[in-house]
């Protein structure tokens, strides 16, 4: 499977990167650390590229990750931009098998109910959309992953849950984008919702729906020193879905400071905002907080009980056109802390 994965990705590097005027082929190989993974190296092989005419990047990503914890992942993720930008192919091919928790379903759940299980997982998916109007783009995909858990405990509460099997889907997208920059941007708003249709008809072992929303928006608050930025976002499932794919929050992009998949359960609903601050032109400093929280039906939704996290972190450049950063991010809960290295923004 890996050298499949290399192949196609190589492939791709080769046809793709002849056909444009900016090109930039990008090797990382670097640690990382996060509470759910403890160190880490990671590998990753980044080829962005457009025309001159074009504002946005499209690119080719091959990566692989192992850590300390026997957790390794690898992947080919492709997004690419076609006839002046009026089309665009999304797509993922993935292998993962990773030690995770799992606290029950809920926002109540207890620490003390901690159980772990190694998620094993391989799978793909496709999308593609049209430009609609400026800016908007409308489109198709279908997603196939084949999941089981295993190294479970026998008298834990895993032996009670749907969780091995195949997961097939096929839905809609709706992406709205003026940001200058899809890779760092800086100014403009990028909203994105998605629906999904898991169905045995398609061949999936359950049956229901998932629906996300996303809405992000960047702008300066003062000269080009201080960046502001805020995320909206929220998961809807309907139906019995397996435990791996409920929506969760934790993690290094979704309220820093929880574990990873703390909180599970069929609705999820966060608002992030981040200050960066900068320093020189390759430093800036981070301030962010969240605040969210897992429901398990519609009725059930409170915005008054809420969970939070907060933090500070460095943002250190590597590469320029488009800009990437290294980031350091120290963030604090209620009931955990977590420190977290790693390459992209969180969003």
């Amino acid at each position: 499977m890996k050298k499949n994965f290399i192949l196609i990705s190589l492939i791709l590097f080769l046809s793709v990167s002849q056909a444009y005027s900016q090109s930039k082929n990008i090797f990382f190989l670097f640690p990382f650390y996060a509470p759910e993974t403890s160190l880490g190296l990671v590998f990753t092989d980044i080829l962005h590229f457009k025309s001159d005419t074009q504002k946005h990047f499209s690119a080719l990503n091959l990566f692989a990750l192992y850590t300390l914890k026997n957790q390794c992942t690898f992947g080919v993720a492709p997004a690419i931009y076609f006839d002046n930008q009026n089309y665009l192919l999304e797509g993922k091919l993935i292998y993962t098998n990773f030690l995770r928790k799992f606290y029950g379903a809920g926002n109540n759940t207890s620490k003390d109910d901690e159980e772990e299980f190694v998620n094993r997982a391989h799978g793909f998916g496709v999308g593609f959309s049209r430009k609609i109007i400026d800016n908007l783009m409308f489109g198709v995909q279908y997603d196939l992953s084949d999941m089981t858990i295993q190294n479970t405990d026998d008298d834990g509460q895993l032996q009670y849950c749907k969780t091995n099997g195949v997961i097939s889907g096929a839905g809609f997208k709706a992406n709205f984008d003026t940001r200058d920059n899809n890779i760092y941007p800086t100014k403009g708003v990028w909203i994105r919702a998605d629906y999904m249709l898991y169905n045995s008809k398609l061949g999936s072992k359950y049956n229901y729906s998932k629906t996300n929303f996303d809405f992000r928006n960047y702008f300066y608050v003062y000269s080009k020193k201080l960046l502001f930025s805020y995320q909206f976002y929220g998961e809807f499932i309907n139906g019995k879905a397996p435990i791996q794919v409920l929506p969760a929050l934790g993690g290094s992009n979704l309220l820093r400071g929880f574990y990873a998949n703390r909180f599970a359960d069929n609705i999820l609903l966060s608002f992030q905002p981040e200050l960066k601050i900068k320093i020189t032109n390759s430093i800036w400093l981070a301030l962010f907080t969240g605040v969210g929280n897992v429901y398990n039906n519609l009725e059930d939704v409170d915005l008054k009980e809420i969970k939070t996290a907060t933090g500070f972190g460095a943002r250190i450049k590597i590469k320029d056109n488009p800009r990437m950063n290294f980031r350091i991010d120290f963030a604090f809960s209620n009931e955990s802390q977590g420190t977290y290295f790693t390459l992209m923004e969180a969003f």
